[in-house]
């Protein structure tokens, strides 16, 4: 078995998803019992036997029932509870209550106006004792309610079903197949007409067959029962991490990707991309048949050339750990620019470390000078441990994070050098705190805005710091024409070639970033990325730039891992080297 840091990392990461899922699992089921209880199709049968109607027969008030060719009758089911409204059901028993209105009074209280009490339903619940009561402590939990004769068939498709009874999924799904199923009855035919059937003998072997209906669709039990939102995947499964989504896929609708036959179309309201399918109201539906896409064959469904939805023709990989420095990234490091660049940047890393090793001890060796043992050395007291840890952290935030000694030796070479450093520490230190949000905390809506290039807030973020880096790679490379003092001592050379390999990252991004934009229509507020929405302008036919896309994101990536690889054969390469040899001088520093 495989024990590697990755293969832990993945696995804890993937036992603490489960155990968030489990968490929100119950937190749905919790809010389901006490919604479904509420539901107006259904009553509670312990709460109405312990209430004022308890020992009344389902006949006494719905005695019109009877009459009906067809119930439960799928054209009802649009209505509200209050079109089922009969005064005269309650003015039968209650003939009081007309009096007393009239005299501007209901129960013991005074009121302004009789017309604000002529529906009974807004206040009473008929099968509970008032709106406002609590008949739960009047229940016996060892003496289940009891039901006459008449009223047997009525209680069993009214009786309140709880989630946690045996058999509970397919007693609710039996409810809804009454009229969802398409075994060709009456109700089904009524229901057909607006919406396409289940198969139940399909339904039964796909993933949520073993789940309540009213798991997923919470007001399905409710009146108005057509105007129920679409159901959201992420009532119970936590959204994909950005190792899995990446940012560009925070707008997909699950379906488009997770139910078969659908055609991918981007919504002209919201910009999300959604998807859907021909009409047949004669097939079965198979909106629960959901597919579990790990090949390249569901990303074709958006990924081809001149797709309408703005997506790349080519299927790119998710932004690698050496995108991490100015995106919201991922830990990988599969595909090959990553994998060489990564590697050839650690083979140049040790070599040159070694050849500095070199050559301070042939120094070292020509000055006479030898290393002192640690044996030689007065052991530390516990208080100059803790000045030297003192030592260290400020070292790191004045001369590290802060550059104090290079303001203090230029000034102007400071502000240069804080246009590349600070926007590339803040893009750097946002995309660290999103990319483990998604990973620990997916269930945050900031964490999605974050990653979202779309936001508003993220999308200026952005672009100000690549405006900031991209205005200090220029003033970089034209400092010798306006300053020519000398070259201040024990400060590293510009590199002009690392310099032009940044410029042109931050370059190409602002292309792909216009490029992104024109395919997608600018949805959300993409407009606060002034500088590639400026450039989204200029870009037509966005069909056209699908199949270009891919090419640019790869000249991109390619000029990343050349920075990378360039790295440690440079002068950059005091990047790393400057932040470690400050904080060891600090570390072993004496009064």
């Amino acid at each position: 078995m495989p024990c590697s840091y990755s293969w832990i990392t993945q696995r804890a990461t993937r036992m603490f998803q489960l155990f968030q899922l489990f968490l929100l699992s119950a937190g749905v089921y919790l809010a389901l019992s006490g919604a479904f209880a509420e539901a107006s199709w259904f009553i509670d049968a312990e709460k109405f036997h312990a209430s004022a109607h308890g020992q009344f027969s389902c006949q006494d008030c719905h005695g019109d029932i009877i009459d009906r060719s067809l119930h439960p009758d799928p054209s009802d089911v649009g209505k509200q509870l209050t079109d089922f409204f009969h005064p005269e059901q309650c003015v039968e028993c209650h003939d009081n209550v007309p009096e007393d209105l009239e005299r501007k009074r209901h129960g013991a209280q005074e009121i302004d106006s009789a017309d604000s009490y002529a529906n009974c339903l807004e206040c009473h619940n008929s099968h509970q004792a008032l709106s406002s009561g609590d008949e739960t402590e009047n229940v016996d939990p060892d003496k289940p309610p009891e039901f006459a004769a008449e009223d047997q068939a009525c209680i069993a498709c009214h009786r309140l079903i709880r989630t946690d009874e045996p058999g509970a999924a397919e007693n609710i799904s039996q409810r809804c197949f009454f009229c969802h199923a398409n075994a060709g009855t009456d109700a089904q035919k009524v229901t057909s007409r607006s919406v396409g059937l289940i198969a139940p003998q399909n339904y039964r072997a796909t993933p949520h067959s073993n789940i309540a209906c009213t798991a997923c669709h919470l007001q399905a039990a409710s009146f108005e029962h057509g105007a129920q939102p679409q159901v959201d995947c992420r009532q119970c499964h936590l959204p994909h991490d950005e190792s899995t989504a990446h940012d560009a896929h925070g707008t997909v609708a699950c379906k488009a990707c997770h139910l078969p036959d659908m055609e991918p179309v981007r919504d002209a309201g919201s910009g999300r991309i959604i998807g859907q399918r021909e009409r047949q109201l004669n097939a079965a539906l198979n909106v629960h048949e959901m597919i579990v896409a790990e090949d390249e064959a569901a990303c074709r469904r958006c990924h081809t050339g001149g797709n309408p939805v703005g997506a790349s023709a080519m299927v790119l990989p998710a932004k690698s750990v050496i995108c991490m420095p100015c995106h919201t990234a991922t830990l990988s490091f599969g595909d090959t620019i990553t994998a060489v660049s990564l590697v050839v940047f650690w083979l140049g890393l040790g070599i040159s470390l070694l050849l500095m090793l070199a050559v301070a001890s042939g120094r070292n060796k020509r000055a006479g000078l030898t290393v002192k043992t640690s044996g030689s050395e007065t052991p530390r007291s516990t208080k100059e441990r803790l000045l030297n840890i003192v030592r260290v952290a400020n070292e790191i935030v004045l001369n590290v994070l802060f550059q104090k000694r290079l303001f203090d030796r230029s000034p102007g070479r400071w502000c240069i050098h804080g246009l590349l450093f600070f926007p590339m520490a803040l893009r750097f230190m946002w995309g660290i705190v999103a990319l483990s949000g998604s990973l620990w905390r997916p269930q945050w809506p900031w964490v999605w805005q974050a990653i979202d290039k779309n936001n508003g807030v993220t999308a200026f973020f952005f672009d100000i710091t690549g405006t900031m880096i991209l205005a200090g790679v220029i003033l970089a490379l034209l400092r010798p024409a306006f300053d020519r003092a000398d070259p201040i001592d024990s400060l590293p050379r510009r590199s002009r070639l690392g310099l032009v390999l940044l410029g042109g990252i931050v370059a190409v991004g602002f292309v792909l970033e216009g490029m992104r934009i024109a395919m997608t229509g600018a949805a959300g507020d993409a407009a606060y990325a002034f500088v590639g929405y400026g450039l989204s302008t200029i870009f037509s036919g966005p069909e056209a730039l699908s199949d270009v896309y891919g090419y640019i994101w790869y000249v991109h990536a390619a000029l990343t891992g050349a920075f990378i690889v360039y790295l440690p054969f440079s002068r950059l390469l005091h990047i790393i080297l400057s932040p470690v040899v400050l904080a060891l001088n600090a570390a072993t520093a004496r009064e």
